[in-house]
């Protein structure tokens, strides 16, 4: 029996002993775990806690990671100075994060400190450093210029290419000559390229012949590079070079070709886009060829156009296409005008009421005025744009209709329509406008202390306006008291930093524990549109308060039936606005989650008026642009569907959002 007693003993031990075993393993994942979701909370809240700083000293890599990459993102400059410490963690993860948000915080004395920690850097760290310094970085900067230019002959080719994106985004101009070098000589594709995107960006236009040897490349991002760069010059000698473009296999690199023929502008330029768009079959091309039309104003296109207004169904076509007669013909286009106007779509009205604009005179005046009262708000906007140009002695008429408008935007349009006027018998209105929107529409707010910010200056100090810039600051509303800080700091170098209103979270801490959970491997969803379904991956490891914010709205309906109501041929193609024109959203905001990913094709993105202002609408990329990285949220990509995406036009519908794959 003693023998039985402590067998038993010993197994109920080892039982024991396996259970505090796998507790212990559970406790440490679900403590994890609640970190995490409190890092996010706070990110979310926009809130530097003494807490989250205190995460930088976990012992857990990811947690250290994740915390310094909240930090950055919610830019406060006291605790972004503590990143500094992890750019010498043990974890490589660590310390490339703590590199990259440092370079989110604005704050340009943060480069010597930088460069500082370059001496004794990996090149992997060194890479990151010098692509926040040169976030941090602008022209005035020579000597930080200087001491970037000095990498451009690092042995490690990483360190070179951000060296040579790091003179780009510090407008270095002063150092084309080493970037034309490293386009030449570099061992490095990858440093060549990024030589040759730089030399592009910062508008250098010689020597042409080293952007046209890029014109044979594989990759349609860098023939798109090259002609955009032999464009620069607007030499005529060069244009057939650039209209080698037109006939390129990638619509992308049409595209670049359409836009830099049309800058070149000559008579040559003109006859290739006019070759081309004959035969050009592509919507979203064939409204860029029309688009270019109209700066160029040649008559060569009317007879085509005034055809094609007549037959085509196209909206896409017919709006760009009046304003282009408008232009070219000016009042000899006002039948055609005044056809599309009773017959066409709110977009056509809309575009036949700008095309009145480029008209002027006496005669658009009636027309504008009976646009001005259409049941579009779309119609109403454009009319009112055009009548305060054409117009102007009664644009204190035009303002004040504008501002009892029953739609938000023309309000917004004559509240910004004042501050350019600088009319200071607003002012009173516009103090009684935000005291009557303090539970309203935050872009009213947003647009009334823009508006007020133009009366504002340390010189003159206009009392009433300071009198609604402080209503903005002691908003609830955290983008309207954040503006209105930036405000005082940049026109009386006030610091109000301190009253500006902290967000309210999306969600709660237990809800974002509870979506990490759930989604511990990255979900798919699918976008059901009319030309069919794209799948897409949405990158919860990134950002998680925008991907939870797209799956909510999804999941709810919100998208369904909306259009893509912007697209950029070789650019964007961007839907989720119920208001169908860039100015709506979901009735609330989230907040930016920059990350270090690049803005590649196929890429997803959430459009924003600024920091933190993001909603329901997002945008795909359909090529490479550097110029958003970090700018913007990057949340996920198109994994199957790219073909359809390129087929998308202006009006197309969103049938609906799908969550297709949690785990």
């Amino acid at each position: 029996m003693r023998k039985i007693g402590i067998a038993a003993i010993i197994m109920l031990l080892a039982v024991g002993a396996v259970m505090i075993f796998y507790y212990d393993i559970f406790n440490l994942r679900d403590d994890k775990t609640d970190k995490l979701a409190a890092i996010i909370e706070f990110e979310d809240t926009r809130t530097a806690t003494d807490r989250l700083v205190g995460f930088l000293d976990d012992s857990d890599p990811e947690i250290r990671a994740r915390a310094a990459l909240a930090i950055g993102r919610i830019g406060n400059k006291g605790s972004v100075e503590k990143l500094f410490k992890l750019l010498d963690d043990k974890s490589p993860d660590v310390s490339l994060t703590a590199a990259f948000v440092i370079g989110l915080s604005g704050e340009k004395e943060f480069t010597t400190n930088l460069l500082d920690f370059a001496n004794n850097a990996s090149s992997d760290l060194l890479a990151a450093e010098l692509q926040s310094v040169g976030r941090l970085t602008d022209s005035t900067m020579t000597d930080i210029i200087d001491e970037v230019s000095t990498y451009l002959d690092n042995s490690d080719p990483k360190v070179r290419e951000q060296a040579a994106y790091a003179l780009w985004r510090a407008n270095a101009k002063s150092k084309a000559e080493e970037l034309a070098n490293l386009v030449q000589f570099d061992a490095a594709r990858a440093v060549r390229i990024a030589a040759l995107y730089s030399l592009v960006r910062l508008g250098i236009n010689e020597p042409s012949d080293l952007y046209a040897e890029w014109l044979p490349d594989s990759d349609p991002f860098v023939r798109s590079l090259a002609i955009r760069g032999l464009g620069l010059a607007k030499d005529d000698s060069k244009t057939y070079l650039v209209a080698v473009g037109l006939n390129d296999r990638d619509n992308n690199v049409v595209s670049q070709s359409i836009s830099s023929l049309t800058s070149i502008g000559s008579a040559k330029a003109v006859e290739y886009l006019a070759a081309r768009f004959a035969d050009e079959t592509d919507e979203k091309l064939r409204v860029q060829f029309i688009e270019s039309f109209t700066p160029l104003k040649d008559p060569a296109f009317v007879p085509e156009l005034e055809s094609e207004i007549d037959t085509t169904s196209s909206e896409n076509i017919k709006a760009p296409g009046i304003i282009y007669l408008a232009v070219v013909q000016g009042p000899e286009s006002f039948p055609k005008i005044d056809s599309l106007i009773l017959t066409g779509s709110a977009r056509v009205r809309a575009a036949a009421a700008q095309a009145l604009g480029e008209i002027g005179g006496d005669y658009v005046k009636p027309r504008l005025t009976a646009l001005f009262k259409d049941s579009s708000v779309q119609v109403r906007s454009a009319a009112f744009d055009a009548l305060c140009t054409v117009d102007p002695v009664n644009a204190d008429y035009y303002i004040k209709t504008a501002l009892d408008d029953s739609d938000f935007v023309p309000v917004c349009q004559a509240i910004e329509k004042i501050g350019k006027l600088k009319n200071r018998t607003y002012l009173p209105r516009l103090l009684s406008l935000i005291k009557e929107h303090r539970d309203g529409n935050v872009d009213i707010k947003r647009a009334i202390v823009s508006a007020v910010g133009e009366f504002i200056d340390s010189a003159n100090v206009d009392t009433l306006a300071e009198n609604i810039l402080n209503h903005g600051l002691l908003d609830k509303e955290y983008l309207v008291s954040r503006d209105a800080a930036l405000i005082y700091k940049d026109k009386l170098n006030m610091d109000k930093f301190a009253y500006i209103t902290k967000p309210g979270g999306l969600i709660s801490k237990r809800e974002i524990k509870a979506f990490i959970t759930e989604y511990e491997t990255n979900p798919k969803a699918l976008l059901h549109t009319y030309k069919g379904d794209i799948e897409l991956e949405l990158y919860v490891d990134v950002a998680p308060l925008t991907v939870y914010n797209f799956i909510k709205l999804a999941k709810a309906g919100f998208y369904n039936n909306l259009s893509f109501h912007r697209v950029v041929p070789g650019f964007v193609v961007q839907g989720g606005d119920p208001h169908g024109d860039g100015w709506g959203g979901p009735g609330y905001y989230i907040r930016c989650e920059y990350s270090n990913l690049p803005f590649e094709r196929g890429t997803l993105g959430i459009a924003t008026s600024g920091k933190d202002s993001g909603g329901s609408q997002f945008f795909i990329m359909l090529g490479r642009h550097p110029h958003l990285d970090a700018r913007y949220t990057l949340f996920g990509k198109v994994t199957k569907g790219m073909d359809l995406v390129d087929k998308i036009v202006i009006g197309d519908k969103i049938k609906s959002i799908e969550v297709i794959d949690k785990k």
